[in-house]
Parts: structure tokens; sequence; C-alpha cells
């Protein structure tokens, strides 16, 4: 009994199909891994599942009125989105998956679909352009081999339906050789990505689209406090820096044990209504100083300073941020300022130890050199003198209350009476009593109307989050006479042994203050309740902790050998013989371009785009109203060629016959009312035009005919018919002609 071979299950369409979906399933989740978005994802998925279901599935394309009504919509859509939040990759990626879900309702032919594999590229290089995590990158891994899938089968798909084979089955052998091609293909890409990966550094351009390649900006800090706002507190995982620790020898000094590092970003020193603001103090100087600086550079304090004193040096890494003034976060007292690789628009102010960023966005990185005096015996003279204080309405309730909590600890509250040395003291009873007298939570509730927010805290609510207690500590030590101020930034606590660094976080965002304890000396002060901000800002061990730092440990890794490969790095390995081809001197001259006119250079670009755009359409209006002329003079211009002896045999050129078979078929279909563009490959325009040519057997049986022959004597070696044959065509197609004709109705 012979047995059967297995016949092929999957149809060419069947499997095309299977993985265009994959491809369109692979760039949603692409984007939306690399936006952080899970609403992106549910919706665009539940849009390209109706559409597939409704749609696709059963080969039934919507109505074209539909489609144009939906087409319109989306494009409002897109509008609205881009006023909401501006024009950027975001808005992008929204409109082409809205996009999307209108096409997957118009396959008719295999162009629409390969219109659909665009768009699915399309979102995948906005996913690149989102993000450069190490999830992206994988996600974007497995979207390249989907897509390329999709790439091949879509071509089988193509020719199977120009031969009007739709239902042709793969064997076994077939998809052999499509996984062979497949595989081939991807080895060759991947060889050609990885020798232009080592040739070109990442930081060719960072500047110039470090908005686009960035990602988007995160950040949980504030340079305002509003005491009083309804809500929660951020508790947010994501990464906003990486922070290396170092001592004088150069050796890593950080530990899951050590203490928790403040880093300072603004000081607010006016309080108006519940809410902490910057003086022009803070703000003016920096605004006067921002000027560029280029790569290794490093900024020190004006006088006599004597920076050989500094005790620990700080690496930061900042995930990317946002365009603007931007700023930069370092411990107290800083006394070098480090710009690393790439050239940076800074202000800065050593003084109060204020740095800010200013330019296109991007990720950031810098060193910190900084003097602890946390841990020093500060001399203070008998007459010394305290700083003045910032003007500021402190409700009697408060100061009544200041003045108790440091009677109680034996200092004397009148400042003319007390020493300042007594001052230290004195902070630090008002933060004790803080921490042992109030509760922390996360929840904002609203303060009543015309009740002064910091009061509320103090005497009603009794808990709050940090801005509270920060707000707190800094009004009750100024009713004593001590300079103090809020300071926003960072608490960096939660150290990888693996990477060596810390990992700060959107919920490591945090309010504490600083006093001056004695002239020009500032210390660090935080009235939050000790086992709250263990809780919050010192990670508990666990064994999700554990996958947690793994995957950080990766990440790191993914960060400096992958995202961070540079031109440097590229030097120690090939050398610096092998150059960038100029990109990087061109990159910094398009970017000194772009930043000197940005508005004046998007304008022009989008009135020469418009222009081009114009252009073009009229021009091919033009080319498709006079195609008959073109096809006229193309012959007559290759007949006289071949005449004048510019040809090489009788194979060189398109014979005088197959010209005139050609002028025969055109002319031919122009009578039947289905002329042919010059771009339209003739088969191809049979095959669209089959319908209405049957209505006239005897026309479209002498056209098929003719194209047999036509396409034989163009692309074959050598010539198959002699011309007698082709004048007979050329004839039989006259002859129909006649006939449709005279058939015809007469129109009078």
């Amino acid at each position: 009994m012979t047995r059967k071979p297995k016949r092929a299950k999957k149809t060419a369409s069947s499997a095309f199909r299977g993985a265009l979906f994959a491809a369109i399933f692979g760039a949603i989740v692409s984007f939306s891994i690399a936006d952080a978005n899970p609403a992106y994802f549910v919706l665009a998925t539940l849009g390209v599942l109706a559409s597939w279901l409704g749609s696709v599935r059963p080969a039934r394309p919507a109505p074209r009125r539909l489609i144009n009504t939906v087409l319109l919509l989306v494009i409002v859509i897109g509008g609205i989105e881009v006023l909401r939040v501006g024009v950027g990759v975001s808005a992008f990626a929204v409109f082409v998956a809205l996009l999307l879900v209108v096409k997957l309702l118009d396959l008719r032919s295999p162009r629409d679909d390969g219109q659909v594999l665009v768009l699915c590229l399309s979102v995948m290089v906005a996913a690149v352009l989102t993000s450069n995590s190490f999830l992206t990158g994988s996600a974007m891994l497995i979207e390249s081999v989907l897509l390329l899938r999709a790439f091949v089968l879509f071509q089988v798909y193509r020719v199977v339906r120009m031969g009007r084979a739709q239902d042709a089955r793969l064997d076994r052998r077939s998809r052999v050789d499509i996984r062979s091609m497949m595989i081939a293909t991807g080895f060759l890409c991947a060889l050609i990505g990885s020798g232009l990966f080592v040739v070109l550094p990442r930081n060719v351009g960072t500047q110039a689209f470090g908005q686009w390649g960035a990602g988007r900006s995160v950040s949980g800090f504030n340079d305002k406090v509003e005491l009083g706002r309804p809500g929660r507190i951020s508790t947010s995982s994501k990464p906003v820096l990486d922070l290396t620790v170092r001592d004088r020898n150069g050796m890593n000094s950080g530990s899951e044990n050590s203490p928790p590092i403040y880093l300072r970003g603004a000081v607010l020193d006016v309080y108006r209504e519940g809410n902490w603001e910057r003086s022009s103090i803070m703000r003016v100087p920096l605004a006067e100083r921002i000027r560029m600086f280029p790569p290794d550079t490093t900024l020190k304090p004006r006088g006599n300073f004597d920076n050989s004193r500094w005790d620990q040096h700080f690496e930061v890494s900042m995930r990317p941020v946002g365009d603007g003034p931007v700023y930069l976060f370092t411990p107290w007292r800083p006394v070098e300022f480090h710009i690393l690789n790439e050239p940076m628009r800074l202000g800065y102010d050593f003084s109060r130890g204020l740095f800010l960023k200013d330019g296109l966005g991007g990720g950031v990185e810098y060193a910190v050199r900084t003097v602890n005096d946390e841990f020093r015996t500060i001399p203070i003279a008998p007459d010394a003198k305290r700083g003045d204080v910032v003007a500021t309405e402190i409700p009697e309730e408060i100061a009544q209350l200041a003045r108790e909590i440091v009677r109680d600890g034996g200092i004397d509250p009148d400042p003319l009476a007390r020493a300042v040395s007594s001052d230290a003291s004195a902070v630090r009873l008002i933060e004790n009593f803080l921490r042992s007298r109030y509760k922390y939570t996360l929840d904002a509730q609203p303060v009543p109307s015309g009740t002064d927010a910091t009061s509320w805290f103090l005497f009603e609510h009794k808990q709050g989050h940090c801005e509270y207690y920060a707000s707190a500590l800094t009004l009750m030590a100024r009713s004593l006479g001590i300079p103090a101020r809020v300071v926003t930034g960072y608490i960096a606590s939660d150290y990888n042994a693996v990477t060596g660094q810390y990992t700060v976080r959107e919920s490591n965002a945090h309010a504490w203050v600083e006093a001056e304890i004695a002239p020009g000396q500032w210390r660090t002060f935080d009235g939050t309740p000790p086992s709250d901000f263990h809780d919050i800002h010192v990670p508990d061990p666990g064994f999700f902790r554990s996958l947690s730092k793994m995957y950080e440990s990766v990440e790191f890794l993914w960060g400096r050998v992958v995202v961070g490969y540079d031109s440097d790095t590229r030097d120690q390995i090939i050398g610096d013989r092998v150059g960038d081809f100029g990109l990087a001197r061109m990159g910094d001259h398009l970017l000194a371009r772009f930043a000197a006119g940005r508005s004046k250079l998007i304008s022009r670009a989008a009135l020469v785009a418009v222009i081009v755009f114009a252009g073009s359409m009229f021009l091919g209006i033009a080319l498709m109203r006079s195609q008959h002329l073109i096809a006229c003079l193309r012959a007559w211009s290759r007949s006289l060629l071949t005449r004048f002896g510019f040809s090489q045999g009788e194979r060189a050129g398109i014979t005088r016959d197959v010209q005139r078979l050609e002028i025969a078929i055109n002319h031919a279909l122009r009578q039947a009312g289905a002329p042919r563009p010059l771009w339209m490959p003739l088969k191809q325009h049979l095959l669209a035009h089959e319908p209405d040519l049957l209505r006239s057997p005897g026309l479209y049986e002498s056209l098929t005919g003719a194209a047999d022959v036509l396409y034989l004597e163009r692309f074959s070696r050598e010539s198959v018919l002699a011309p007698d044959r082709i004048s007979d065509l050329v004839s039989a197609l006259r002859r129909s002609e006649n006939q449709v004709q005279a058939h015809s109705p007469n129109p009078g």
C-alpha cells in the first residue's frame, strides 16, 4: 500500500497573512514598551483586531465611503494629538497606528499589503527614536525578524497574485527555500549592521537628535513646592539617573549600607501662601551665566578656594531629558564640575551649588567633586554674626511652637541672646520634634480655604509628605533667626553591587532643608521620620528585588557597551585609522546651524517641502495627461538610434516590429477605455482591467496573446518569432478594435 504524499496545508496567501499579523502585533508591542504606554498597546491592538476580524480575514474590504470618512476622522484625531502633546514621536506613533487600522479595512491588492508593511516599519522607527533601553532593543530584535519574514513572504504572495494562483500551496521544499532565504538575508543584514556599529560611534549626532533618539523625559523632581494640592505622591520606579561614587584614590566607595546621598536640584527660599519658590537670587545668576562649554571642561569656583581638599568624586549619568533648561543634580558642597564627552550649554553658581543645563534634550553625563562638611568640626568665633534671614510671613503659632521646642531643649529661642554655635542644636531639636510627633503619608489632602498649609499640617492634620516636613522645619528655623531654605532633588540609596552604581528613580524625589549653622556653612537637615524615609527610599532585600537588580545589571551593560559606544571606545577596538567619514564634523556643523536659527530653519524646510510636493504632484499629473505623446517620443527615439547604427546587433534595443506591437497594444487599450499608465507593467494592467476587457472576448484574447509575445521578445535572449508573426498580431489587434467599434452603440 503506497503512502500518499502529505498535502501542504498553508497557501501563499495564508502564510503571508499570518506573517503580516505577527509583524503588526510586534510593532505595536515594541512601541508600547519603548513609550511605557499600556494604553497605546490596548487601543491599537483592539483596533487592529477589529479590522482584521471584520475585513482582512473574511477578505471583505470596507466601502470606499466608509474608509474616507474614517480617514478624515483619523486626520482630525492626529491634529488633536499634535495640539495636545506637540509634534513628537508619540503623536506620530498614534497617527500611524490609526492609519494602520484604516488601511487594514482596505486590503484590495498587494500594493495595499506593502503599505501596511511600511506602516509597521514606521512604528518600529518610532520605537527606536523613543527609547534605547535593553527591553526596547530586545523587542526591536524580535520585530526585525518578524518584519523580515513578512517582507519575504510578501514577495512570494505578490508573484502568486500576479499569476492568478491565490490558492497555490507552499510545500515542504518551498518552505525550506523561504526559510533559507530569510536566514541568508538576516545574516547579511546582521553582518552589515555589525560593521556599521563598529565603524560609526553612537555619539555622532546625539546633540542634534537627542530629543528624538533619547526618549521621553523622566523626572519626579519639581522646582516648586505647592502645599495643599490634592493627589498622591508618585511611587514610580522609573530610573532617572545612575550615580557612581569614588574616593580620592579612584576606588568605588558606594555600598548597600552607606548613608543616603542627597542630590540637590533647586533651592527654594520664598514662601507665599503655602508655596515655596525660587527668589531672583536663585534664578538670575544662572540665566546670566549660561554659555556653551566644549567637552572635557572642568569648572571651579572663583576665589582662593583650595580645590585639592575635595573628598568624593561623583559620576552622574542622567536618563533622557527634554529640551530647554534642566537641573543637574549634585551633592553639597561642589568644588569641581567636569563636562565629559559632549559639549554642554551650562549655567552654574558654585556658592549656592546650582547647575542648569540648557539646549536640546537627550542623555546627560557629568562628574562632580565635593567637600563633605557634615563630619568636620567647624570653628565658630564667639562674636560670629548670623547671615540675613529671607523676609517671610511666618504665622505666629508656628513661631511660638518653635520657641517652645528649643526652650524645652535648654536653648534660648531669642537670636540676640543665643550664640551662633547653638543654632545647629536648635535646628536639630526641631528636626527630632517633627520626626517623632507627625505621621508620614503619600496621600495629599486639600487644605481648607484661607488656612496656611504649614500651620494646617502642624496643628490640625498632623500628617503629610516630605514637602510639609521641609516647609515646617524651614519656617520654624527662620522664626528663630536662623537662615534656612528648602531644597528639592533626589535621594540616592539603591546600590547595585554588580554595576557599582546607585540607581535613582522617580520615587526617590525628595524635599529637605539646609540651614546656615555658621557664617557661610550650610548643613543638611531632614524632618522626615527615619522609618518612613527608609521604607520609601531604601529598597528591602528579597527575591523580586534580586531579579530587579539582575535586570538593571543587564541594562547597565547594554547602556555601557551598546548605547554608550562612542569614538573613544571605537578607537580602542580598531584604532584611530578608521574615521567616521566626517559625520561627526558634519553633525557639529548642522547642530551649530540648527541652534543658531532653529525656528527659521524649520519654517524654511516646511516651505521647501510644500514646494517640492506641489511641483511633484503637478509634474505627475502632466505626465499622466501626456502618456500617448511620451510613448510616441520614446518609440521614435529608439527607432532613430537603431537607424543610425547605435544598436549592438539586432537585440541591442527593441526592434521596430516590437515597438509597433507595443504601440498597437496601447492603442487598443485606449480604444477599449482602459489606457495603460506608463509606470504599470502590461500584464498587471490587463489583470486589473480583466472584467472590463472580457466584455469583448476577441479583443481580450488578442491583447493577452500579444502581451505574451511582447514579453518573450523583450526579455528572452534571442528572438523567438519572425517579423511576419508580429505583423499578424498587430493586424489581429486592429480587427478586434474594429469589431468592438462596430458592436458599440452609436451615441447619436
